[in-house]
């Protein structure tokens, strides 16, 4: 049988035949179909209309979003000069200068062991002492901070306010470290101080010699993070000019004060001083993170830097290390490795640490040894 004859009228109103298969798809008239395609593409058109306007106002919205800053909400806390008055005062005895650190929990003891023994590398004279929380920290890694260098001393912890809500668990002792400007009562006049995560490569006396009573180095945030480099500064390194009465008006501020509380005591520092901290260059504090932002930046600074600080990745320390728990000095090689290995963006910088380590055990090995016993 023949295939059936289908006819439509032309626009002209002429007659028009074709041949239709039998296993044809229906005819679907050609108006139909123009109308279904204006109609995708107007759904196209819509959609990336919805979706530019979205990702504008997201942008918008990133921009403007407000990034804490002591200085916008600025509050009248601290009473004391920026200039320390230095007229009536006699030169400091060589006894008065010290360098600080803290130490609250086990896994840092190798650490700052390490830091000992960077900052007599350097021929600093000034005395090395270490503040720890009594009762919260083990007489093996006291006897391993001692072996290298650090005089003990035992201070009160300053609890976080609010009952600590809200800040991290690890910066909960961290407010203890406000202890350093009471240590006037011990004979220190001027110190600096230093997280036990850092590393000193170059001597800083001179920063001993600041006519001012607080100075720090800005903070760096990494790639990713819109607060990059920022104004206010990092609380890991710290020129200080110690004072009782400066440590007992701190007190009476972190209660009512208004700051990002779960940032612990760097917040709250970063609120008192606000416009009376004098910023030092990042080569007192080079922050790792400087070199994950900015590699041509930290190429600049690499051969000045005196003191590194490891905030993103700690080269000495395992992955999930207990608080309690102090590695062996295998183990100690096989964190170095695993850093390396995993950041290897770091791992020249982890072979610093891993040189001051090796030196450090060189000469105080036995004494470090027998503490582990």
């Amino acid at each position: 049988m023949a295939p059936p004859r289908s006819t439509f009228s032309s626009v002209h109103g002429a007659t028009s035949t074709y041949n239709r298969s039998p296993t044809s798809d229906p005819i679907i008239a050609p108006s139909i179909g123009k109308r279904n395609a204006l109609r995708q593409k107007l759904l196209l058109t819509a959609s990336i209309l919805v979706l530019l306007a979205t990702t504008i106002f997201l942008i918008v919205k990133l921009v403007h979003l407000r990034i804490y800053n002591p200085m916008d909400d600025y509050q009248i806390l601290n009473p004391f000069p920026i200039l320390y008055d230095q007229s009536n005062t006699p030169q400091s005895d060589p006894n008065a200068l010290a360098v600080v650190s803290t130490l609250y929990s086990n896994n840092y003891a190798m650490s700052t062991a390490v830091l000992a023994h960077s900052v007599r590398s350097v021929n600093s004279t000034a005395r090395l002492i270490l503040l720890y929380i009594d009762g919260q920290v083990s007489e093996e890694a006291l006897c391993i901070s001692r072996a290298s260098g650090w005089e003990l001393l035992a201070v009160p912890r300053i609890a976080p306010p609010k009952g600590g809500k809200g800040v991290y668990y690890r910066f909960v002792d961290q407010y203890t470290k406000l202890n350093l400007w009471g240590l006037d009562k011990h004979g220190i006049d001027r110190l600096v101080y230093l997280d036990a995560d850092t590393l000193v490569r170059r001597n800083f006396d001179e920063l001993f010699n600041l006519p001012f009573s607080f100075a720090a180095v800005p903070d760096v945030y990494g790639p990713g993070n819109p607060q990059g480099f920022r104004l206010g500064f990092n609380a890991g390194v710290m020129a200080i000019r110690t004072s009782s009465s400066v440590l007992r008006d701190m007190k009476n501020n972190i209660e009512t004060a208004r700051y990002p509380i779960g940032q612990a005591e760097q917040a709250f520092l970063n609120l008192y001083y606000g416009v009376k901290a004098v910023r030092l260059p990042y080569i007192y504090n080079a922050l790792i993170s400087i070199k994950k932002r900015n590699r041509v930046l930290w190429e600049e600074l690499k051969s000045h830097i005196s003191v590194i600080h490891y905030t993103e990745r700690k080269p000495f320390m395992l992955e999930a290390q207990p608080g309690e728990r102090i590695l062996t000095p295998e183990e100690t090689e096989t964190a170095i490795d695993i850093a390396q290995r995993d950041f290897e963006r770091w791992a020249e910088e982890f072979g610093w640490w891993r040189s001051a380590y090796h030196s450090m055990m060189a000469k105080h090995g036995a004494e470090v040894k027998r503490c582990t016993l």
